[in-house]
């Protein structure tokens, strides 16, 4: 095979325009990517609607990510989430008193649940739907709620109902 003498020049040429293209499409998509961080970001939350009734303060205990994926569900909705709130972190008292499970993930320290009130069968499977779609991996639905956590330590893509152990009425996972 007679190769021609630029031939290699040409090869270089491509080689080095392929990469370039592949550099600038890197970089605008972490540019794109800070900008939504910045924008979901600039709104500030009030930590208190997490708060456990007998431990004022105690929303400070939740997870940024948890937090996070909750502002990208009120994007996407267009539900005031953070207005919904109907429970966040709770003391072992508080979690006791409301029947909640011994290793609840709402339970402080670990502070990676939340359940949100759905006042209708509409609003709470389209917060079930959503919520998938945003990344939550395990979601818990009552008739008048949406338990929403990001507790890595326990099983991924799951939905239940309440009361627990019984099936989730609509499972996103599935």
């Amino acid at each position: 095979m007679v190769k021609s003498n630029n031939q290699h020049i040409y090869v270089g040429l491509g080689t080095l325009s392929v990469l370039l293209l592949g550099a600038f499409i890197v970089y605008k998509t972490k540019k794109l990517k800070k900008k939504q961080v910045q924008i979901i970001g600039q709104r500030s939350i009030d930590l208190s609607v997490f708060d456990s009734p007998d431990l004022p303060g105690s929303g400070n205990c939740m997870d940024r990510q948890l937090i996070f994926m909750l502002q990208q569900l009120e994007a996407r909705t267009g539900y005031p989430i953070f207005n919904w709130i109907n429970s966040g972190a709770r003391s072992p008292s508080h979690n006791s008193k409301v029947g909640g499970v011994s290793n609840s993930s709402h339970k402080m320290p670990t502070c990676k649940a939340v359940d949100i009130k759905a006042s209708t069968t509409f609003i709470r499977n389209h917060l079930v739907s959503v919520a998938r779609d945003v990344g939550f991996k395990r979601i818990g639905v009552g008739r008048t709620f949406v338990h929403l956590d990001t507790d890595n330590l326990k099983s991924q893509y799951v939905a239940w109902g309440y009361p627990s152990g019984t099936p989730a009425e609509v499972n996103p996972f599935v």
